[in-house]
């Protein structure tokens, strides 16, 4: 007997084997594209915080600092918020003024011209230079260590920006 073509039995193991290859391949495009807007999530958590940074830069380096820039005497370099009747908090107009400062971009005035729904916690501290080292230390010293901690809303990653802004 000379048969031509395929049985029915064969039939079905290729169709088995096939479906079977093809579900592999579907699951690794579904892992492919379910990341592919990582890069792009981690891109914006970079730009927010270092349009936060910028912000806080752009500001004078302490309360005492003359407007248009300047130094001042290193007796008064400190870190704290000007109050008013010991509660108020009188305004960003030096970076000290964002020391521990937490929220949440575009609530609650908070950077309201950023890109909203971005964890913000900020630390400002006196720094010292030692031997191409930047240290945290005690005021008064001629630098302020800025730190911008940025959460991303996606990936629940941390992005940290370190910056000084010295005393003139």
């Amino acid at each position: 007997m000379n048969n031509k073509g395929f049985s029915l039995i064969e039939i079905i193991i290729f169709i088995v084997v096939f479906s079977v290859g093809v579900m592999g391949v579907m699951v690794v495009f579904y892992n492919t594209l379910s990341k592919t807007s990582n890069p792009t999530i981690r891109l914006k958590g970079v730009e927010v915080a270092s349009a936060v940074m910028n912000e806080i830069l752009s500001r004078k380096f302490d309360n005492d600092t003359p407007n248009g820039g300047g130094t001042i005497p290193l007796s008064l370099v400190n870190i704290g918020k000007e109050t008013i009747d010991g509660n108020k908090t009188i305004g960003f107009d030096d970076v000290d003024d964002y020391d521990n400062l937490s929220c949440t971009t575009g609530s609650n005035g908070c950077f309201d011209n950023i890109t909203p729904g971005y964890y913000v916690s900020i630390t400002v501290q006196c720094a010292k230079l030692n031997s191409n080292n930047v240290e945290a230390a005690i005021c008064p010293q001629n630098f302020k260590l800025i730190t911008v901690r940025v959460k991303s809303k996606g990936l629940n990653e941390t992005y940290t920006l370190k910056s000084l802004k010295g005393n003139f």
